[in-house]
């Protein structure tokens, strides 16, 4: 090899060498993506989204416990459960499965409960969820309130 030929693969191979690692996390980054996917998949999931974190800017500000005090002093418990296929639509960051039984929460305890503008407390088998009233998208979910 000559001087010229030397220098040139001297600037080249490293160039060469940081594109073949970029897409060998390229690659990585596929694979753990489809592993993430696969799982949710076996979970019962259909498909896996990524989440806006705007989506969840309003909590349910009440612990599961705190809210089962509650229920139980309203004697809302012994709710019956939904059926599985459609418990698993019920989620946040999703809109209220369409044909299920939902019921307000009882006026003396929603005032008891946290206060959202723009958003109402349903029940919806044995959990509570908050849903917007403009979107009827599920902000929080307090599971197994009602059991």
């Amino acid at each position: 090899m000559n001087a010229r030929t030397t220098l040139w693969v001297a600037l080249i191979a490293p160039l060469l060498t940081q594109q073949v690692m970029a897409s060998d996390d390229k690659q990585d980054h596929k694979h753990k993506a489809k592993t993430v996917e696969k799982q949710a998949k076996h979970q019962g999931k259909d498909k896996v989204t990524e989440l806006d974190p705007a989506d969840f800017s309003v909590s349910a500000g009440i612990s599961v416990s705190d809210a089962r005090v509650l229920a139980t002093r309203y004697q809302l418990t012994g709710q019956s459960a939904l059926p599985p296929g459609i418990r698993k639509n019920l989620a946040k960051g999703k809109p209220l499965p369409p044909g299920i039984a939902k019921k307000s929460v009882p006026k003396a305890m929603v005032a008891e409960l946290p206060q959202h503008p723009g958003y109402e407390w349903q029940v919806v088998g044995t959990d509570i969820v908050l849903v917007s009233i403009a979107t009827a998208v599920i902000t929080d979910i307090l599971i197994d309130v009602l059991n």
